[in-house]
């Protein structure tokens, strides 16, 4: 698992935002994407592909996930939906090629075997799904990039 390092600036998206208990409450996140596509043809702007933000969260035990989409600006945007910002950083791309319910395992490996070894630290930024053009969750081997935010040691 070898990921290619790169500068990111700042997106910003369009999406839903929910505090999500890991790997517990995982079944809850199609739901979401499912909510998200219903919002799909409300928005004029969108200028990007499709993301799952996962961050931290103020609740114990829980991260924050987000389904969204890159937008071109965030005026007029359909009700109930949030705004949802991937900072500008230095990032980890790495490419899982495999069934959407085997994601949670690449991610677990990112952390827990590529981290330690890498000689780097977790950034302060978010993890994004990038999900490819059209992708409607059923394919049954998507390329999704997987970008993780890092930094240097001390």
């Amino acid at each position: 698992m070898t990921p290619r390092l790169l500068s990111m600036n700042q997106v910003v998206c369009a999406g839903l935002r929910e505090d999500i208990e890991m790997p517990r409450d995982k079944e809850r996140i199609p739901e979401l994407w499912s909510r998200l596509q219903s919002k799909i043809p409300e928005i004029k702007n969108i200028c990007g592909p499709a993301m799952g933000v996962v961050s931290g969260s103020a609740k114990s035990g829980c991260v924050n996930y987000a389904p969204c989409v890159q937008v071109a600006d965030t005026n007029s945007l359909p009700e109930n939906l949030d705004i949802i910002t991937v900072p500008a950083g230095n990032y980890a791309e790495f490419v899982h090629e495999g069934p959407v319910s085997e994601l949670f395992g690449t991610c677990d490996q990112i952390y827990r075997s590529w981290f330690p070894a890498s000689g780097l630290l977790m950034g302060d930024g978010p993890m994004v799904e990038v999900y490819p053009e059209n992708f409607r969750g059923n394919e049954p081997n998507p390329r999704i990039r997987l970008l993780v935010s890092v930094k240097d040691r001390p």
